[in-house]
């Protein structure tokens, strides 16, 4: 396939069940105001409301869209279909999920932020029925974005040079940055893929391998897009829910991912690891739960779990044991 590069292209990872998602998301993009030169890639994971007859309804707007089909893979997958069929000459790439909506100014903000030389830009967020913004989510000490201690760039966007290890920070923070509010220099990171092992947590793995490649960065306390509901692995995967076991399951294993396969200083190392450990006990937690309520318990998930992570085989009976614990102190 040739495609010819625009300054910008937005890569949509796509696989919804209702109809309309896709275009409300495509809408946004194309509502975009003092900045036109973008291109729109939406690559479909086998989706059951197949994207080209979202984009049917776009009439001649389709022009700046191009469709890859593929068969269902994961979002990891798809969006490293979207980043090969990126033009290798394409300054500015950015990502957005499928049931999100974009701020009007993002890509002008965005782009005035690259312009002048930094490698990365990243916007606030908010995510559906969570009244704070991603910004004024809670942090430990040292991951909150205080404006106060940054440069600003511009102050009629709220725009900022972040001052500090911004990888450090990353580290401790990665949430900070939602999926749909991030723009990179490809030309610093041209060959970063996805993790397509890891399903749940493969973002956070290819924000640490892209924030360790970055050089100056500028972030922007503008709320710059709305994060849907479509299908969102995170929204259906709460306590007690099916789909806890493996999301925990998944999050082991991104953990361990980080720990093998980033370069991390004996701090960052000791956080990701305390991070590890939570995460093991909140499946075993998750574990006794679902046995207790009798709820549908996915063993494939269990058996995988406990086959390639020995720490949670070995600490499945302490966990159990600080579960019953603490539930006594708590009666």
């Amino acid at each position: 396939m040739s495609v010819q590069a625009k300054q910008v292209a937005v890569l949509i990872p796509y696989f919804q069940r209702e109809p309309g998602i896709l275009r409300n998301t495509l809408g946004s993009v194309l509502a975009q105001q003092g900045f036109d030169d973008y291109q729109i890639i939406v690559v479909d994971d086998g989706s059951p409301a197949p994207a080209r007859e979202e984009l049917e309804a776009l009439g001649a707007e389709q022009e700046r869209i191009i469709l890859v089909e593929q068969p269902n893979a994961g979002p990891g997958a798809a969006r490293n279909t979207a980043l090969a069929t990126l033009p290798a000459d394409t300054p500015y790439v950015a990502f957005l999920d499928s049931d999100d909506a974009l701020h009007p100014s993002y890509l002008a903000d965005a782009v005035h932020a690259l312009d002048q030389g930094y490698d990365l830009f990243f916007g606030n967020s908010q995510r559906a029925d969570i009244e704070d913004t991603r910004f004024e989510w809670r942090s430990g000490p040292g991951a909150t974005l205080e404006t106060a201690s940054h440069t600003v760039i511009d102050p009629d966007r709220n725009l900022y040079a972040f001052q500090g290890d911004f990888f450090d920070f990353i580290v401790y923070r990665s949430n900070i940055i939602g999926p749909s509010t991030m723009m990179y220099r490809q030309a610093i990171a041209p060959d970063i893929r996805y993790n397509e092992q890891v399903y749940n947590g493969q973002d956070r793995i290819f924000k640490l391998m892209l924030c360790q490649q970055v050089g100056p960065v500028a972030f922007s306390t503008r709320c710059y897009a709305q994060e849907g509901k479509g299908i969102n692995i995170f929204d259906s995967a709460g306590w007690g829910s099916e789909r806890s076991l493996s999301f925990t399951a998944s999050y082991i294993e991104m953990c361990k991912v980080v720990l093998n396969q980033i370069p991390l200083n004996e701090r960052q190392r000791a956080h990701v690891k305390a991070h590890l450990a939570q995460t093991r006990y909140n499946f075993t937690a998750s574990l006794l739960h679902q046995a207790r309520q009798r709820t549908g318990i996915d063993w494939k998930a269990v058996a995988k779990t406990l086959r390639h992570d020995p720490g949670t085989w070995i600490g499945f009976l302490p966990n159990v044991a600080r579960i019953l614990l603490r539930k006594a102190q708590s009666a």
